[in-house]
């Protein structure tokens, strides 16, 4: 298993995180909502990178 600390990364999670951290920011639901659907997105994509991958035959049309 691999840690990564995304606070010691310069990475738009820390702007996301930052602002939902925010009280003036936190009292706008939909962008506090969004941020945590971007949060995910980002956790989701930085997840992937670790996942092992195999090739796949397709059969095209």
């Amino acid at each position: 298993m691999h840690i990564h600390n995304f606070s010691k990364e310069n990475s738009i999670l820390n702007t996301f995180i930052s602002e939902i951290r925010d009280v003036n920011i936190q009292k706008d639901r939909m962008r506090f909502r969004r941020n945590i659907e971007r949060i995910g997105e980002v956790l989701g994509y930085e997840m992937s990178k670790e996942l092992n991958y195999k090739p796949k035959k397709l059969q095209r049309l």
